[in-house]
């Protein structure tokens, strides 16, 4: 939270401050719980038969409306994340061609002082703070990444709860049908 309220978030520090997505984000459980008279009234709704189409349900195999839209998400995540990292690329890349900019004005000053000394001249200081090439990129938040990150994560675990149950369900079928 400090790195957040004091803006500094960036990659850098949360290397030197060995942080990640897990470490930034606490998942809180959540209980639902109904009263006793709501749980009464709902006790009074079930129907008397010991199996009903409800509970039939349950095997049914067909999860492909919520497959498809967690998918769905997924890939939206997935552009989402893929933004942010052309993001960052574009910085690295930015502050890359900087530094050549700043080494190859370096060298010309070094070599206009060389000539300077020679004629007897005062040398020029080797770092102009007017000069742009001088003025540091700022780094793009990561805020955003690590968030597309977590939700990627927890659609994975959807998906991935969602296809253990259709395997049990599907073995579970198979099962009944050999019999």
């Amino acid at each position: 939270m400090d790195l957040y309220r004091n803006n500094g978030l960036t990659g850098e520090k949360l290397r030197e401050k060995k942080l990640s997505w897990v470490d930034i984000f606490e998942e809180i459980p959540i209980k639902v719980s109904n009263s006793a008279l709501v749980s009464a009234f709902m006790k009074e709704l079930e129907p008397e038969s010991p199996v009903t189409q409800c509970d039939l349900d349950r095997l049914k195999l067909s999860t492909a409306p919520f497959m498809e839209r967690n998918l769905e998400f997924l890939i939206g995540c997935m552009d989402d994340l893929s933004s942010e990292q052309n993001k960052f690329q574009y910085y690295n890349r930015n502050l890359s061609r900087q530094q050549s900019q700043q080494q190859a004005w370096l060298q010309k000053r070094r070599q206009e002082n060389m000539a300077r000394k020679a004629a007897g001249e005062e040398p020029l200081p080797e770092e102009d703070p007017s000069n742009p090439i001088f003025k540091p990129i700022p780094e793009p938040s990561r805020l955003e990444g690590y968030l597309v990150t977590n939700q990627i994560s927890s659609y994975c675990n959807h998906i991935n709860g969602v296809a253990g149950q259709n395997f049990d369900r599907l073995y579970l079928m198979k099962a009944l049908h050999e019999d």
